[in-house]
């Protein structure tokens, strides 16, 4: 998961189209704008992957609930009890890590969301105090 929020953020900092130096001086204010807009943008990545991991537990626990065997089996033959027994295993092992990276995923979220206020903060402040 950090490696594809890592790739995506590398992805969106090679999008941004490039400035001449003459134009936008560095300050602390346009430092603090462009940190702003980078934890914003990873928190929207963060907000999709919790969005398709929710997905992906839903359809897996309709799968779970549903009467049909988690194992393929022609039909008219009876499923061997142990390959029952394995897919269901191996289904609640896919459940059980799609809760923890849920967990890991909404923690991160709210440490951005914590993260951009501090960032708004602190623009507000820096636009305030920006001679006219």
């Amino acid at each position: 998961m950090r490696l594809i929020t890592f790739a995506l953020l590398m992805f969106l900092s090679t999008a941004v189209p490039a400035q001449s130096p003459a134009a936008e001086a560095d300050t602390p204010l346009k430092r603090a704008e462009a940190a702003l807009l980078a934890v914003r943008e990873e928190q929207q990545a963060v907000y999709q992957q919790i969005q398709m991991i929710q997905a992906l537990q839903q359809l897996e626990m309709q799968n779970a609930t549903s009467a049909s065997s988690p194992v393929y089996v022609p039909e008219g033959q009876i499923p061997n009890y142990d390959d029952v027994a394995r897919a269901r295993n191996e289904q609640q092992d896919r459940l059980k890590n799609y809760a923890y990276e849920l967990q890991q995923l909404y923690a991160r979220h709210r440490d951005l969301g914590a993260e951009a206020a501090q960032l708004r903060d602190q623009v507000r402040i820096l636009s305030q105090q920006r001679p006219k």
